[in-house]
């Protein structure tokens, strides 16, 4: 029954908890937005066009699932009746919603090209992103054509709902699992380079798996409860969490390269044991002024048992041995060193 109490926590209740959750995380996507442009005013016009759409979109996202909550909770008030309507602005956040989720994922897919060199793994997505995006917009379409929940869980305008759903929810797994993958593979010898790479991991799972299982628990609750509104509910907060997957992704660059700076004072497997011939025992705590500082948990203690001389130059990373066990600096060689300029294209 329309008035039922039930019916009306499930129905209005749902939709009125994601429009208070919505709005929290507009107010985040806002400071991101912010922080963003005060911290990154040399990025490219691209970029910050991308950042004010994705940001211009959710402030239009939010205004509309108010608009749809106002309607259904305070105009509708005591009218069983009119729970089974579905307000013009409900079905335009719809829309929105996939035009946010189709240009993350257009950047991720980049991202993903990027990393991978691979054209071929980044095209598919888009191409599913792309479909994506129609089938939002045929599912608002036939909002805005039905008006009512009741016509809407029907076969035919049902299933392109799913289809939208499921697409999203898929690239976003997708891109996840390439890019953790690929990363993994991208481990080096460098310790300096694997911090910056098991960050990368980390951030990418962060952004990455919490807006998967929201979009997943969204669609398993419009397949097994389609006559409540839970599954709306949580579905107010997709746009929003992939708006804030974007803006902490470009966030969160310059905390790398600051990370990237420090592990390089900090890093003591610049010189890696195994490059020391076995008669050689050098007290590696003697020699922070090549190494930084190193922790106190992490001494090694190489026996010398012929006399060297070791000749440093501390803005040099790179250093070789030569048969006789002395300890030559080179000069700085990007390519051999394989840290600096790999972890500037993860990092970007």
């Amino acid at each position: 029954m329309s008035g039922d109490v039930n019916t009306v926590a499930t129905v209005y209740g749902a939709i009125f908890l994601g429009t208070c959750i919505g709005c929290g995380l507009t107010g985040i996507v806002f400071v991101q937005s912010v922080l963003y442009f005060k911290a990154y005013p040399s990025d490219s016009v691209n970029t910050k066009i991308l950042v004010l759409v994705v940001w211009a979109l959710d402030l239009m996202h939010t205004i509309l699932i108010i608009i749809s909550v106002w309607e259904s909770v305070i105009v509708n008030f005591d009218k069983p009746e009119m729970m089974d309507v579905i307000p013009k602005a409900l079905g335009l956040s719809v829309a929105i919603t996939a035009a946010v989720t189709f240009l993350v994922h257009c950047f991720f897919a980049n991202r993903v090209r990027k990393l991978t060199k691979k054209w071929y793994l980044a095209a598919p997505l888009v191409f599913l992103a792309f479909l994506r995006l129609v089938s939002a917009c045929v599912s608002t379409a036939e909002i805005m054509r039905l008006r009512h929940y009741s016509l809407f869980i029907k076969p035919f305008p049902s299933w392109v709902f799913t289809l939208g759903v499921t697409l999203s929810a898929s690239v976003e797994f997708i891109i996840t699992t390439v890019m953790v993958i690929f990363l993994g593979r991208s481990r080096t010898g460098f310790a300096t380079m694997n911090h910056i790479i098991n960050s990368l991991i980390l951030y990418t799972l962060e952004t990455g798996s919490f807006t998967c299982a929201v979009t997943i628990a969204s669609l398993i609750c419009w397949m097994v409860m389609r006559h409540n509104l839970i599954f709306l509910g949580m579905h107010f907060a997709i746009a929003k969490l992939y708006a804030n997957s974007l803006l902490a992704t470009l966030n969160t660059r310059k905390r790398l390269r600051a990370d990237r700076s420090y592990s390089s004072q900090r890093d003591p497997d610049v010189y890696p044991a195994s490059l020391y011939p076995a008669s050689m025992n050098i007290n590696r705590s003697r020699q922070s002024h090549i190494l930084g500082p190193l922790s106190p948990t992490k001494s090694t203690h190489l026996n010398v048992n012929v006399e060297t001389t070791i000749v440093s130059v501390i803005d040099e990373p790179c250093y070789e041995l030569d048969t006789k066990g002395d300890i030559e600096s080179k000069g700085y060689d990007d390519t051999a060193c394989g840290s600096e300029a790999d972890s500037k294209e993860f990092i970007h």
